[in-house]
């Protein structure tokens, strides 16, 4: 849904985006156009009487942000996909997080509230590709907000089988895709709910649900739906085909190196935590030591349905 609103000296318009139940604001001016730098998020959009709570307002501006003000602290200059591009800061009231343009000369800024509730974008002019950062930043504002309102953005592969869904955890390069695709070819009925991020919430009645959201990795799949999430599998190459299953604290520290929270900000670190304890309560918690062939699918598949 978008909504224009006059304010001077410009004209600002609204897109509202409901993700996982949670509901985003993206404001930016009309000249901007959020459905072409967007793609990935238009099975998203609500109107505004579908709103679920907001829980961030994000706006998108040209206004010139040139550097971190004075006073800021370094807390992180790595980051796998934007490498020493990438730099995130601390105010005393908010996060400052940047990110230079590989194409031309800028940087782009986001200044967020401690709780990413609300946070500014400064676009950086001239930037040929704006898209891949666009949104990323954004789901760094969801996956922070989100955590306050029982949802936490994790980095797996999900497979959605009926009614159910199985999520595949492991480091960059493991193989979560390579696994979620030899279900795909296997395991009859088996369709991807997301390659990347997908986002887990804990409903009313505590029952565990896994979320598609408009990231996805190098998969496009932006798939604006949900399942019960069934069970979760750290995937570990090796040289032979076993699945384990985890419990208690081991179950913990296989799902917590996954998810995604600021460990700088104790309040989002600690309902993460709270999460992960009651994820892991409720759903199975395995580990599959696994060759990247169809052996590995039937196993993880048998095991999941007898857990």
């Amino acid at each position: 849904m978008k909504k224009e609103t006059n304010q001077n000296p410009s004209v600002l318009q609204s897109f509202y985006y409901t993700i996982a139940d949670c509901s985003i604001e993206v404001q930016s001016d009309t000249e901007i156009d959020l459905d072409s730098l967007l793609p990935s998020f238009h099975d998203f959009r609500v109107e505004v009487s579908q709103l679920r709570p907001v829980i961030s307002r994000v706006l998108i501006t040209k206004e010139r942000f040139d550097k971190p003000p004075t006073g800021a602290k370094l807390l992180s200059d790595i980051s796998i996909i934007w490498g020493n591009r990438f730099k995130f800061f601390e105010m005393a009231d908010e996060y400052v997080t940047t990110i230079m343009s590989a194409h031309s000369p800028g940087t782009w800024f986001m200044t967020s509230k401690k709780d990413f509730s609300q946070s500014t974008i400064h676009w950086v002019y001239d930037s040929v590709a704006p898209k891949e950062i666009i949104s990323w930043l954004l789901m760094v504002t969801f996956a922070q907000s989100a955590l306050l309102h029982k949802t936490i953005l994790i980095h797996a592969s999900v497979i959605e089988r009926g009614k159910e869904a199985y999520a595949f955890l492991g480091k960059s390069g493991t193989g979560k895709s390579t696994h979620s695709n030899l279900w795909l070819k296997h395991i009859n009925g088996s369709k991807l709910l997301n390659d990347d991020n997908p986002a887990v919430k804990i409903e009313e009645d505590g029952t565990v649900r896994i979320y598609g959201t408009p990231w996805s990795g190098k998969t496009p799949c932006y798939r604006n739906a949900s399942a019960d999430l069934r069970a979760i599998v750290r995937l570990k190459q090796a040289p032979h085909n076993k699945m384990s299953w985890k419990s208690g604290q081991f179950a913990f520290i296989t799902l917590l190196p996954s998810c995604s929270a600021l460990r700088w900000n104790q309040d989002l670190f600690a309902s993460m935590a709270d999460l992960v304890e009651h994820i892991v309560s409720n759903v199975a918690i395995g580990e599959l030591e696994c060759l990247p062939n169809a052996e590995a699918a039937y196993l993880s598949a048998t095991e999941i349905k007898n857990a």
